[in-house]
């Protein structure tokens, strides 16, 4: 036979075994002759150092394989010091012994290994392959995250007055065509508000460009403390604001163009001489619904706002016939 075969008696005391078998171990005739005991033969390869035992000491091993041939179950596999690997199968005898059959397993268990191995390596390289997956997916997304924040920050700056933080001249018509949309189609008033700084060339010519800049952001923060939330306010000129106001008729927000002009004129900028006062002259229209554009109710305002200027300047003066124009107090 090619494979390694031994016979024990019900003892457990080796009968007879073929060539192959002594082979195997390299056992002489005489070590492997009949009335051995198997464990003999278990204690001679630990003494050589035959079989790899790893963690277990010699006599656990001999305990494990005593075990197993007690039971007659499965297979014994082992790994022999030179690599090889050796399956046992016992087969039980009619006289109560057994038969022992060993294989060289090496090329199936090598084979075994690698095939172990490439799994392995298939399972890290999955698992990398999900990670980097993972990685890049965050990556889009908060890359996604960066492209709009930037995009929305674009975006703002393209609608904003860099100097005031206010709507630039394009961002407030654009809200005040949807105001004047929204009046005409749902018969619904709005009012505008047309501010211009007095004498602010003066300004400019007397203490320069920079303390003209903190004038202008002056009147901004001025007019965002005084308006409410549902108006839009913008700078669509060098020195000349406008305030769209929903809801809102002439009559009612002359109160707050009034607040407005008083407000501002008490500011105190201690670069500006005393003789130098600020002071702003508004114009207030209101929607009619005879109004073709928001640049109709406009041009109202903004000739409310030049009588203001004819009439002594630091005025507010309404856009007849709704209201009675009036010096400011």
């Amino acid at each position: 036979m090619e494979e390694a075969l031994v016979v024990y008696d019900s003892e457990g005391r080796l009968l007879a075994c073929n060539q192959a078998f002594l082979d195997m171990y390299g056992y002489t005739v005489q070590e492997a002759k009949p009335g051995v005991h198997f464990r003999d033969l278990g204690e001679i390869d630990i003494r050589r150092g035959n079989v790899v035992v790893e963690d277990e000491d010699g006599e656990d091993y001999l305990e494990r394989k005593a075990a197993y041939r007690q039971s007659l179950k499965g297979s014994f596999t082992v790994k022999l010091q030179d690599g090889r690997w050796i399956r046992t199968t016992d087969r039980p005898t009619p006289e109560g012994g057994f038969v022992s059959v060993h294989v060289d397993v090496t090329e199936l268990k090598q084979a075994q290994e690698k095939m172990l191995e490439a799994q392995n390596v298939a399972q890290r390289h999955e698992n990398e392959l999900a990670e980097l997956n993972q990685n890049l997916e965050k990556q889009v997304i908060e890359r996604t995250r960066e492209l709009e924040e930037a995009k929305q920050i674009a975006e703002r700056l393209a609608r904003t007055d860099s100097l005031t933080g206010l709507k630039n001249r394009r961002a407030f018509f654009e809200y005040a065509h949807v105001v004047h949309g929204s009046a005409s189609r749902f018969d619904r008033q709005y009012s505008v508000i047309m501010i211009d700084i007095d004498h602010f060339k003066r300004v400019n010519d007397t203490h320069g460009h920079q303390i003209g800049d903190i004038v202008i952001k002056e009147l901004a923060n001025t007019i965002e403390k005084v308006i409410r939330s549902a108006d839009v306010a913008g700078r669509i000129g060098g020195e000349e604001f406008a305030i769209v106001l929903p809801e809102t008729t002439a009559e009612n927000v002359t109160n707050l163009a009034e607040r407005l002009r008083r407000s501002f004129s008490e500011i105190n900028i201690p670069a500006i001489a005393s003789d130098l006062n600020l002071s702003v002259s508004i114009g207030v229209a209101e929607y009619r619904s005879d109004d073709s554009s928001i640049e109709d109710v406009i041009s109202r305002a903004d000739a409310a706002l030049y009588q203001a200027k004819e009439q002594g300047r630091n005025k507010v003066i309404v856009s007849r016939p709704w209201v009675e124009n009036s010096p400011a107090p």
